[in-house]
């Protein structure tokens, strides 16, 4: 008995001297939460989970999936995530080493790194990154065919502080126990696991984001909706009642990953109903992905949601039914600068298309309502307009239009952009200060080879950018040197396309590179032979002149 009374003391001294989790970076139940969730076996199921997660108002439900340790394909599971995010569902990654057998194999200390390497990589569909470390390790068959509580509290806390350390991002949650398992030779209670894990590893249970819970309506997953305890589809609460002993915060998030009737214990959708809108309901339960959508085969057939000819059973239909509501899960949100065109000097009293160009390196999917181009600066707001942000996702770019309108005085033009979701700016900052200069001026010099009958010395003189947008037409009645012509919608320094057209004369054209002040243009010699005025030399100027 003083034995006894030594061991719990150092378990209590150990609880208030070790630092606490902080959590993960966000608390999932401080925004609207959709609780909602569907546990799955293959990603090709992710269509019909989001059919029943985000039903009826629902948005940004949950889905529980395994990674296998032989199965770390980034490409693939990237793939996979960038779906969930199309479909708005959140994931909670179960981890699980390989087959061996009947059985699974342990995990081993040294496979974390490679573990957390694989899952640093990845882009995340929102800012927590739900991890389970493992499966119902009171279960021999679980862990390499023993019952090892020691080893798994070691293993728990090996790959808890390595993800911690690669991300504060990492939501970590423990195994899910079996709570309604006996001491055998192939099981072991959930509160002698639970009480060994302690013993082996003091502070194991001050080292998780949220609780993770089997809540299954036992005996033989028939249980009652009225039932409460260990072994009932409020075993969560007995568990964080239990736990707190050793140091677990009773204040956790609660995910209740598995839980259950198999499709034999009655009016499942009458159960389910009940659960969901009289049980599940705490504020601290975060998720609740009952086992499993989508597996009509053995050894699982009994817990499907879905008949073999892909139809949901009634139960399925029931809770897409239930009311639900719109998450709001917090995402990164990030950005790059790519390339933009501001220059440093425009033209007073002129108009100017520019444009910005950003990679998306966040987790959220850009789209026009809800993202937009801040622009602050000494402007008013009648003379800019920024142009609207298409849908993009994650790792692809946007280019953004932003059009000027300059002002008729000399002061510098202060600019200050940035993308923001709703009003939350993030990401890249572009600032710019652009000097306002008087226009530049062109004197125009061209010869006639001669004179036609019908000339009237009117011509037109064509002004274009490097994308071949007109920016000026002026009208001149002159010939020879033309009086200085004031530009607009130009910038000093860039290069311009001009084209000379007078009627029956072919078209004339050059290039220059435009400088402040002014600037001298002669065009070759003016050929009389554009009959038809068509801008080109062709037979039809022969008949033209018949």
């Amino acid at each position: 008995m003083h034995m006894r009374r030594i061991v719990w003391f150092s378990l209590i001294l150990i609880w208030l001297l070790f630092p606490r989790s902080t959590g993960a970076v966000v608390d999932p139940r401080q925004s609207p939460n959709n609780r909602f969730g569907i546990h799955i076996l293959e990603t090709g199921d992710l269509p019909t989970a989001a059919q029943l997660v985000n039903s009826n108002n629902g948005d940004w439900g949950y889905v529980t999936l395994v990674i296998r340790f032989n199965d770390l394909n980034r490409a693939k599971w990237q793939a996979i995530f960038d779906e969930m995010r199309r479909r708005h569902l959140i994931p909670i990654v179960r981890l699980a080493t390989v087959a061996e057998g009947a059985s699974w194999a342990k995990p081993k200390t040294e496979d974390s790194a490679h573990w957390v390497e694989f899952l640093n990589s990845l882009n995340w569909v929102i800012q927590n990154r739900y991890v389970i470390l493992f499966n119902e390790p009171n279960h021999a068959q679980e862990w390499g065919n023993e019952l090892k509580p020691n080893e798994y509290a070691v293993i728990a806390k090996e790959f808890q502080a390595k993800l911690k350390a690669a991300s504060a991002d990492f939501f970590i949650l423990p195994a899910g126990l079996d709570t309604a398992a006996p001491n055998s030779k192939e099981t072991m209670t959930a509160t002698e696991y639970w009480r060994q894990m302690a013993l082996a590893v003091p502070e194991i249970f001050t080292r998780f984001d949220g609780w993770n819970s089997h809540s299954y309506p036992n005996p033989a997953f028939s249980g009652p909706v009225s039932s409460t305890g260990l072994g009932s589809i409020r075993s969560y609460q007995a568990e964080i009642n239990s736990l707190a002993r050793f140091g677990l915060p009773t204040n956790l998030p609660i995910f209740i990953t598995e839980t259950g009737w198999v499709n034999t214990a009655g009016d499942l959708s009458r159960l389910y109903t009940q659960a969901f809108t009289q049980v599940w309901q705490q504020s601290n339960i975060v998720a609740v992905t009952p086992f499993v959508l989508n597996y009509p085969q053995a050894p699982f057939s009994q817990f499907s949601w879905q008949k073999a000819d892909g139809g949901g059973l009634p139960h399925y239909q029931a809770v897409a039914a239930l009311d639900k509501i719109a998450g709001r899960p917090e995402q990164i949100q990030a950005s790059e600068l790519i390339d933009q065109n501001f220059p440093d000097e425009v033209v007073a009293v002129s108009d100017y298309h520019f444009w910005l160009e950003f990679t998306n390196t966040g987790q959220s999917i850009w789209q026009r309502e809800n993202y937009n181009l801040q622009v602050s600066g000494n402007l008013p707001e009648d003379s800019w307009f920024a142009g609207h942000v298409n849908n993009t996702e994650p790792g692809q770019s946007a280019r953004i239009d932003f059009n000027l309108k300059t002002p008729a005085s000399g002061q510098p033009i202060d600019l200050k952009l940035q993308l923001a979701f709703g009003s939350q700016p993030f990401g890249a900052v572009v600032e710019k200060t652009i000097n306002v200069v008087p226009p530049p001026t062109v004197i125009i010099s061209s010869r006639r080879l001669y004179k036609v009958p019908a000339d009237n010395d009117q011509y037109r003189l064509l002004f274009y950018d490097v994308e071949n947008r007109l920016l000026q037409e002026i009208n001149q009645e002159n010939f020879g040197r033309f009086e200085p012509i004031e530009l607009y919608n130009v910038v000093p320094g860039e290069n311009y396309r001009l084209v000379l057209v007078k009627p029956f004369y072919l078209p004339r054209q050059t290039w220059i590179e435009l400088a402040k002040g002014e600037n001298q243009v002669n065009f070759k010699l003016l050929l009389p032979v554009d009959f038809n005025n068509d801008g080109r030399l062709s037979l039809a100027d022969l008949w033209a002149w018949v």
